[in-house]
C-alpha cells in the first residue's frame, strides 16, 4: 500500500478518535450520503435520537461546525443543511472510503430515511 495512502488514512484515525461516538457516527453519515445533505431532523433520525433536532444542534453540530468537518447551509431560520466539509483532505478520503466500500450501510442510511418519510404520512 502507499504509503501517503496509509499515513492519510492514520490521521483520518486520529481526527476521528478525538471526536464522540455520536459525532463519529454523524461523521460517518455524512461521508456516506456525500454530496447529499441533510436536515438536522433527518440526522437526528439516523443517529437514532427521538428527541428534537435543537439538541442535536447544541452538542454535535455546532462541535463539528466549529471544527470544520462540516458545512451548516441555513434554509430558513429554522432548517439547515448539512454536508460533510469535502474540501477537508482527510474528510475527502473517508468520503472515498464510504464510496468504495460502504454500499451496505448506506443501503440502511436510505431505508431509515424512506421509513422516517412514510411515518411522517
Amino acid at each position: 500500500m502507499d504509503s501517503e495512502v496509509e499515513k492519510q488514512d492514520y490521521e483520518l484515525l486520529l481526527l476521528l478518535s478525538t471526536l464522540g461516538a455520536n459525532k463519529i457516527r454523524a461523521i460517518q453519515i455524512l461521508a456516506h450520503i456525500y454530496p447529499k445533505a441533510v436536515t438536522a431532523t433527518q440526522l437526528s433520525t439516523l443517529l437514532g435520537y427521538s428527541m428534537k433536532a435543537r439538541t442535536i444542534y447544541r452538542g454535535i453540530l455546532d462541535d463539528l461546525q466549529e471544527r470544520e468537518l462540516i458545512f451548516l447551509d441555513k434554509l430558513t431560520p429554522k432548517v439547515a443543511s448539512i454536508r460533510l466539509n469535502h474540501e477537508n483532505p482527510l474528510l475527502k478520503r473517508l468520503i472515498d472510503l464510504a464510496k468504495n466500500q460502504g454500499a451496505e450501510y448506506l443501503k440502511v442510511i436510505e431505508e431509515l430515511l424512506v421509513k422516517k418519510d412514510e411515518d411522517e404520512w
